[in-house]
Formats: structure tokens, sequence, C-alpha cells
């Protein structure tokens, strides 16, 4: 399968090799390669000076800002374009790493995957875990009830006790406790001698 096939016809893929070649003399500027894009990649020549060669990228398609075009230029041509590369890449080498980065988006959204459906497990490890801490709470404050009624309870009885003493000393809360009480109904005349 070519990936340029559709991008540049059989008869410019020839000038394209007629122009790579460095024997003919006068000649300035030389075709290095193409990406997956369609980009082509060139060495010119200003000077004269052949030990020392430019290089440079002419885009496939015009773009307004020259900023995108690298948005489609591959790493492997940005490093020839920096000289951080020597030799230039071949388009089995682009078809390798776009095959590579296709299978880590694979291999990373399983990962992902399989973390969202870990955490969910331990969720709902958790809730059962919590679920359960909360029914035997509710199973132990039953039988404390059941075991110690209203009327057994101790500390409930000296909690009445020490209210009762509290309302004995206390004039404001016997007051308290007689609102409820009708004055009228409540008074007792006492018969004179």
């Amino acid at each position: 399968m070519d990936p340029l096939k559709n991008k540049y016809t059989y008869f410019q893929r020839l000038r394209h090799q007629w122009q790579r070649r460095r024997d003919i003399p006068f000649r300035k500027k030389f075709f290095v390669g193409y990406d997956l894009h369609g980009n082509t990649y060139w060495e010119f020549t200003i000077d004269g000076n052949m030990q020392r060669l430019r290089r440079k990228l002419e885009p496939y398609k015009t773009l307004l800002f020259q900023a995108d075009y690298f948005g489609t230029v591959p790493p492997q041509w940005l490093q020839w374009l920096r000289r951080t590369r020597n030799t230039p890449p071949t388009l089995e080498e682009l078809i390798n790493d776009q095959i590579r980065q296709q299978k880590i988006k694979i291999l990373a959204q399983n990962a992902d995957e399989k973390w969202t459906l870990e955490k969910l497990r331990l969720e709902r490890e958790q809730q059962l875990k919590l679920q359960a801490e909360l029914d035997r709470v509710e199973q132990e404050n039953q039988a404390f009830a059941s075991k110690y009624n209203k009327e057994t309870d101790p500390w409930k009885q000296a909690d009445q006790k020490e209210d009762q003493t509290n309302l004995a000393s206390d004039p404001w809360k016997q007051a308290d406790q007689t609102k409820d009480v009708d004055p009228i109904e409540s008074a007792a005349l006492k018969p004179r001698k």
C-alpha cells in the first residue's frame, strides 16, 4: 500500500526522483523525501556551498499560518530539519511509527478502562463494608435497647432522680412545670374557723 498514491501522480514522483540526483552540475535544489501527509522535504544552497546545505519543508496544502504546518510534520522529519538527525526518515519508518502510536493509544485506552473498573470495584467493596458495619452497629443498638428498657435502665433512673432533686432545689424549674396548670382550678380555699 502506497500512502502517496492519491497525493502525487506517477509523473510527479518520477520528477522528484530526477530532482533527487546530486551528480548533475549547477543544480542548487535537491529533493530528499516525503512524509505521510504529502509534504516534501528539500535541501538547497544559496551561495553554492555544497558542504553546508540548508533544509526546508514544502507543504502539500497551503495554510494561512506557517506555524500550522508543524501539526502535519512528523517528529522524525522535524529532527532532520533541525539537524539533530543526519539521515532523512523513510516512508516505512514513518508507517511503523504510526502503527506504534495506534497500538499505544489502544493500550492506553485498555489501561484506562481497567483502572476505571478497578475504581468501581473498590468503591463497591468499600460500600459493602460500610453497609455491613452499619448493620452490625444497628443490631448492637437493638440488642442493647431490648436488654435495658426505659424502666430497667439504671442510667435513665439515675437521670430521673437527678432531675427531681434539681427540681426541688430550683424554683424556676418548679415554675416552668406549673405553667400548664390552671391557677383557678388549682386554688384551694381554706374555710375560716
